[in-house]
């Protein structure tokens, strides 16, 4: 069995949109040992149709085609590596970054596909979060502005679900696989929090990875808005704009502030 199918060399980040995911894929490029290309959004499809097989064709597999569990484990993880991993293949020692922020909802179900993958929680004040989410003008189908970019008690639930199953899936997973970032400590201490980082990863710190303004970045998958802050150094600016939504903050969201270690008056 390869390595890709065991998911050494892969690393997933997840967390609520408006999070700083991108701000991470921008700092991680810079290092000569990461690709961190687009989003895909293959994680979260593959892992999920990888669950259903197992779950709803039972011993199916097995018994009428002389798969097992762990060769259909194999050939999935073998389908989503090869997908997305072909810029380090022949490359020992080099890391493959996917950053789609709904990955989050498939990190355990990630965690037990790719068993050597390791996994990024980016998490940030969900009134800052929210905030953000409002200024979206995301809509569904019908033409409609979805709900948790078009109404504060929506967006703080939308972000308090999503952290929730982070929260969920770090227990699930383990210390060791998977790290929890906030975006305020990025900001506030971008070497400190970038060298935590890497070291989880294996990795030394390179200053290239702060060094960002003016490199190229690939724009597929990046939302058009966000593009001008990705020269724009980190900055507190950044931080605290979702004092506008302290009316709709619920006693459910106030607990997960506090407990991912936010200020709640």
């Amino acid at each position: 069995m390869s390595e890709t199918a065991n998911g050494t060399g892969f690393v997933f980040l997840g967390g609520c949109p408006r999070s700083g995911l991108t701000v991470m894929r921008r700092l991680l490029a810079g290092h000569s040992r990461i690709h961190c290309g687009p989003d895909t959004g293959l994680p979260v499809a593959i892992a999920m149709q990888w669950e259903n097989f197992t779950t709803q064709l039972g011993d199916l597999h097995r018994q009428d085609f002389g798969l097992e569990a762990e060769q259909v484990r194999a050939n999935m993880a073998e389908l989503l590596t090869g997908l997305i991993g072909e810029p380090i293949q022949g490359q020992p020692g080099h890391l493959l970054v996917e950053k789609t922020s709904l990955n989050i909802l498939a990190f355990e179900r990630l965690g037990r596909l790719l068993p050597q993958a390791r996994f990024v929680h980016i998490v940030r004040d969900g009134r800052d979060v929210a905030a953000s989410l409002l200024q979206r003008d995301w809509r569904g189908p019908d033409g409609r502005p979805f709900a948790h970019v078009s109404d504060p008690a929506a967006a703080l639930k939308y972000w308090c679900d999503l952290t929730g199953i982070g929260l969920q899936a770090e227990t699930a997973i383990g210390s060791g696989r998977v790290l929890r970032l906030r975006y305020e400590d990025v900001v506030k201490k971008p070497k400190r929090s970038v060298t935590a980082l890497l070291r989880f990863l294996d990795l030394d710190y390179e200053p290239a990875t702060l060094n960002y303004a003016g490199r190229a970045i690939e724009p597929i998958g990046l939302e058009r808005d966000s593009l001008p802050l990705l020269d724009a150094p980190l900055t507190t600016a950044r931080i605290g704009g979702g004092r506008s939504v302290d009316g709709a903050v619920s006693a459910v969201v106030r607990e997960r502030l506090r407990g991912l270690g936010y200020r709640v008056d």
